[in-house]
């Protein structure tokens, strides 16, 4: 006779493997809906990312010629830079709020319609002063963009995609840079034709394009998983179960945007995040408006040899932005890889600043451009840390707070620049930005996870 204790033990092994093999078969689904749903949202995320880009920096290659036409001093291009993102953070969490109200598909859409108008405009401008009120307006339009597609995706995807995702659409900056720095070089060569100058054309095509691309997002982007036309019933399901398991999905708080606010604005943890981000933007915003004067500069090469050779450090950043994410998506320590990201770069700034060979002043812009493998890393944080209007709020404080960073920069440099004659001491400030925000990277874990124990205390 069998023995009723090794009955029941079979009987509960044969329910665990039962039990595995639900579990991984659910796991197995999950991740075929989430593939899925990256196959979708993130093309459309990176196009947006990436003509919005190309609108915000063609300045930087247009800029020489433009301040040829317009007699800009390097302080007065550094400032017209600069403004771009006074205009940005003030309307910046406004506009994130507005993009809840009024849904993801409608608000993106007009943000990019609004700016792709304005840099239509900007052909226009013949002064300082209107160069300055066209960037200043630009900045205005862009402002929720960023943030605004960041929150987007946190509707479709649980925490423990998103990483990568970002990873993903943050790629989109580094090519935007890249490919636009190759492309406003080449529409650059149009000098003349039809009596416009080159720099005027690059405006008119590239702000044409941010309108069309406009009412593309109009017509296909849906705003959450339940208006998506290309899931099935049953994905939808899984995907809702899915965000429901995960802590850190997005849902309604009962507080609305006003406590939200509040409770943000009066948070440590927020001012943290935002400090790190802000002294990144200050070194990134700054070799990316100035790096094709810089290497006309020390490399002796026309406006359009420089607006093609701007594109390498670029590429290179695009690269060190996947190898970071595969990095990270294998196990590596997030929080590591941030502050070594951020500790490399400033040895970049270093080197340009520096180093007597041209060569190894290009390398070291290379490096430093690199920063954008530390941009998803740093978003991340507020990301866990926070959900649901709390988590629209952050994102976009950061991301305001941040942007302040692209004024800092461009006209500290372009001041420095006109003081002393040289990019030296102006590049050794930006690496001491980012040495700034690797000491404060070292301590956003302790912060997120001091979070973390706080939450579950008052579960």
């Amino acid at each position: 006779m069998i023995d009723q204790n090794i009955i029941e033990a079979a009987h509960k092994a044969c329910e665990a493997d039962r039990a595995k093999r639900d579990g991984d078969q659910q796991v197995s689904q999950q991740e075929k809906v989430f593939s899925k749903i990256k196959r979708h949202i993130i093309p459309i995320a990176i196009l947006g990312l990436f003509v919005a880009f190309i609108d915000r920096t063609n300045l930087s290659v247009a800029g020489h010629s433009m301040s040829d036409s317009l007699s800009l001093s390097p302080a007065a291009f550094g400032l017209a830079a600069g403004l771009f993102y006074l205009g940005y953070i003030l309307t910046e969490v406004p506009s994130n709020i507005a993009l809840r109200r009024y849904g993801a598909r409608r608000w993106i859409a007009r943000i990019m319609i609004s700016w792709g108008a304005i840099t239509m405009l900007t052909l226009f401008v013949n002064t300082a002063e209107s160069l300055y009120l066209a960037r200043f307006l630009l900045g205005i339009a862009e402002a929720g963009f960023y943030p605004g597609i960041l929150f987007w995706m946190s509707f479709w995807l649980p925490s423990r995609s998103l990483t990568r995702a970002y990873s993903l659409f943050q790629l989109g900056i580094p090519i935007s840079l890249a490919l636009g720095s190759l492309v406003t070089a080449q529409l650059l060569r149009m000098d003349g034709l039809a009596g416009i100058h080159g720099w005027q054309w690059v405006f008119l095509i590239e702000g044409g394009a941010a309108v069309v691309m406009g009412l593309f997002t109009l017509k296909y982007m849906a705003n959450t998983p339940a208006e998506a036309k290309w899931l099935s019933d049953e994905e939808k399901r899984i995907l809702a179960e899915a965000l429901a398991q995960d802590s850190a999905a997005v849902h309604e708080t009962e507080s609305g945007h006003s406590t939200a606010l509040r409770e943000i604005f009066s948070s440590g943890a927020a001012w943290a995040y935002s400090a790190c981000y802000l002294f990144m933007m200050i070194g990134f915003w700054t070799v990316t408006y100035w790096l094709p004067q810089i290497l006309q500069d020390r490399l002796q090469v026309d406006t359009v040899q420089a607006g093609v050779l701007s594109a390498v450090p670029w590429v290179i950043s695009g690269l060190s932005l996947l190898v970071v994410s595969k990095r990270i998506e294998k196990g590596a320590s997030l929080e590591r890889a941030m502050v070594g990201v951020l500790f490399f770069c400033a040895i970049g700034f270093v080197l340009s600043s520096l180093a007597a060979s041209a060569t190894v002043a290009f390398i070291g812009l290379c490096m430093a451009a690199c920063i954008q493998a530390a941009v998803p890393l740093l978003f991340s944080f507020p990301s866990r840390h926070f959900d649901g209007a709390r988590a629209a709020v952050a994102l976009a404080m950061v991301n305001s707070v941040g942007s302040l960073g692209g004024f800092i920069g461009p006209v500290l440099l372009g001041w420095m620049k006109g003081a002393t004659g040289s990019n030296q001491a102006g590049l050794l400030a930006m690496a001491g930005a980012f040495v700034i925000a690797g000491v404060i990277a070292v301590f956003l874990p302790k912060i997120l996870r001091a979070a973390k124990a706080e939450a579950s205390a008052q579960i």
